[in-house]
């Protein structure tokens, strides 16, 4: 029997309402149930200025795709400490929830450690700050360990070949003020303080070339008209041993014979020149795998307040493998000491993860 038309009409509106409230009872259910906000957070590099910081802003990329819970801004501070300090002060005001940052220089630190104070996390990658209590955790090289390594090895490889004493030893160190620098001209230093002592180098030029290719070549130039009485060039990073390499090469010396070129980071040009013969060894310290684990690092924090084992950390401190390439190992390494596999973070939650870039 069919109802009046009022009566009908009223019916079907009351089965619309009923229906309308049940789809925003759903809609209320899901959003109860949904995931939650992601948490901002900032990765502050150097930059694309030096070739180096290139694989750690992808390996930041690909390690967001396992950490979908964070939301990662990515802020090149084109190789400034001051525009760096700027960026910490902005990822604070934008309410980030955690900074992972890859120091320029030490001068960062204040700023570093004003964020920490207004609960704000940060995980130093590669360059450390100067103050541990400005970072939950540091996960980079040991750079004395590697300056010693790079510039022992051009050492031995001069006494291997019975050049005459003294050498003449030229030290090109990096950006004068961050840690990098600081590390590796210790390391060096460690390594050629008591040859010197004994008469058995002579340092011809100890200067900073700033870790770049342009500079490194310019200032070896200016010295190269002076004198070619070199038997060494040791280099806190690749990208001036190629430098170095280009001078040589521009004032008719073939590197790697008269004059031994060492330098670090596994860039892929040096790791050609190692191959070469124009460059004696070249140190791998992955930036791939320190930036990935800088955002497990955070991850860890932030999802449940892990930070590295004190007992097993010192200072928080995360050292990540590294090796001492030379001719022997050159074809076993691949650029930048990039691995095919990531290894877990070593604490905490983490697991091995393919590199895909």
């Amino acid at each position: 029997m069919r109802l009046p038309w009022g009566k009908e009409t009223e019916m079907m509106r009351a089965k619309g309402s009923a229906l309308l409230a049940a789809f925003a009872f759903a809609g209320l259910t899901a959003t109860a149930h949904a995931a939650p906000a992601q948490k901002l957070v900032y990765f502050i590099f150097t930059g694309y200025t030096y070739p180096f910081f290139a694989p750690m802003a992808a390996a930041v990329k690909e390690a967001a795709t396992y950490t979908p819970d964070l939301r990662i801004r990515i802020v090149n501070a084109n190789n400034s400490a001051t525009q760096e300090i700027a960026d910490l002060k902005e990822a604070v005001a934008a309410g980030a929830k955690a900074i992972i940052l890859n120091t320029i220089q030490e001068s960062v630190t204040a700023a570093a450690l004003d964020a920490m104070n207004q609960g704000v996390p940060i995980v130093t990658v590669d360059r450390d700050v100067s103050n541990p209590k400005a970072r939950i955790a540091f996960i980079g090289d040991d750079d004395v360990t590697l300056g010693r390594e790079l510039t022992q090895f051009g050492v031995d490889s001069l006494a291997a070949r019975n050049v005459p004493k003294p050498w003449h030893v030229v030290v090109l160190q990096g950006t004068l003020g961050n840690s990098t620098q600081i590390g590796r001209q210790t390391g060096t230093m460690d390594v050629l303080g008591p040859l010197v002592k004994s008469g058995a180098v002579d340092i011809v030029l100890n200067q900073s070339a700033n870790f770049m290719t342009v500079t490194a070549e310019s200032m070896i130039g200016s010295l190269l008209a002076r004198t070619t009485d070199i038997q060494l060039v040791a280099c806190a990073n690749d990208a001036m041993a190629l430098g170095v390499i280009n001078a040589l090469k521009s004032h008719g010396i073939t590197p790697g014979a008269k004059t031994l070129v060492a330098g670090a980071d596994a860039q892929p040009e040096s790791l050609d020149a190692v191959r070469a013969g124009t460059q004696i060894d070249t140190v791998t310290h992955s930036p791939y795998i320190e930036a990935f684990w800088a955002v497990e690092a955070m991850e860890n924090y932030l999802n449940g307040g892990v930070k590295p084992p004190a007992g097993k950390f010192p200072d928080g401190n995360i050292i990540i493998p590294m090796t001492l390439v030379t001719a022997k190992n050159v074809s076993t390494i691949a650029p930048w000491g990039t691995p095919q596999v990531i290894p877990p973070l070593p604490y905490g939650k983490s697991e091995a993860h393919p590199v895909k870039q």
